[in-house]
């Protein structure tokens, strides 16, 4: 199998588990909650992810939700991108600009 193969398909099931998330984002914003809980919210779309990891990622359990500002602005989806990308397919490098500023502590 092609290596553009195996990279759009990895890159599908990406955009899937990520689709999910922005949608459960955008769902408890639309319920008036005041708070979300990541860890929940990234367990319920399919991400492998316990208090540890979010520690190592420095994202908070819990964050205050900002119905008045778009989901992807305030939503730490970026380090959770890079994890998952580190995660299941170690052999990619998700974008560098991301990679660098999600895991500082690694450059």
């Amino acid at each position: 199998m092609p290596l553009d193969d195996v990279f759009a398909r990895a890159n599908n099931e990406a955009n899937e588990i990520f689709e999910k998330i922005g949608k459960a984002v955008e769902e408890r914003v639309k319920q008036r909650g005041r708070e979300l809980n990541v860890l929940e919210i990234a367990r319920g779309s399919g991400l492998e992810l316990d208090e540890k990891t979010l520690t190592e990622l420095q994202i908070p359990v819990t964050l205050p939700v900002h119905p008045f500002i778009p989901w992807y602005i305030w939503f730490p989806w970026r380090p959770l991108w890079c994890w998952w990308w580190h995660f299941r397919y170690p052999w990619y490098r998700c974008c560098p600009y991301w990679w660098y500023r999600c895991h500082w502590y690694l450059a």
